[in-house]
């Protein structure tokens, strides 16, 4: 009897003369094995080594259901996904890896993840959430490795009056207490 445990390995529960004991991993579970982002990932890096277009997030979920979000700086094609989709469609044998394929970039809405789309969006107005809860939107004006810095509005000393009279001060944010970054959608 074959049973999957949590760790999601095929095992026998039944030993029998020549099998495998409770707990032992089957060998043809390594032909089966799902596929993982790191495959993935592997694939797209040399793939896409002499393009501007970006991985931004690679999911692998149960039955081989493969979702790919790519980016470049002039934002994506339809021709660049499917550029992409051959990519892995070649890297992969169907008839050992039955996979489903979805290729597409982020959504307007999504959060940033990447480095490279943060540098996309210099001179964007963003929204930032730290991991405190904290909110602050301005302009994005400079990424780096470490993190953003945004050219945030504050109130300029004095009275309040009819016309409120503000200032802009730069706030530098580590990606460690970044929770989230959106692009603002003005229109």
């Amino acid at each position: 009897m074959n049973f999957v445990n949590s760790n999601g390995i095929f095992t026998f529960a039944a030993r029998k003369k020549g099998c495998f004991a409770l707990g032992d991993t089957s060998p043809l579970f390594y032909y089966l094995w799902m596929i993982s982002t790191k495959q993935i990932s592997s694939l797209l890096e040399a793939g896409l080594k002499d393009t501007d277009i970006f991985l931004v997030e690679t999911e692998v979920r149960k039955g081989n259901y493969i979702r790919i979000y790519i980016d470049s700086p002039g934002g994506v094609t339809i021709e660049e996904c499917t550029k992409v989709s051959r990519i892995i469609e070649s890297g992969l044998d169907r008839t050992i890896e039955d996979f489903e394929l979805e290729v597409s970039s982020p959504g307007l809405n999504t959060p940033l993840k990447v480095l490279p789309q943060y540098l996309k969006n210099i001179g964007k107005e963003v929204e930032v959430i730290k991991n405190d809860g904290v909110k602050l939107s301005g302009k994005m004006i400079r990424a780096d490795n470490q993190g953003i810095m945004l050219e945030v509005m504050k109130d300029a000393p004095g009275t309040k009056e009819e016309t409120d009279i503000y200032s802009t001060r730069n706030e530098y944010i580590s990606f460690s207490d970044i929770k989230s970054t959106r692009v603002q959608i003005i229109f």
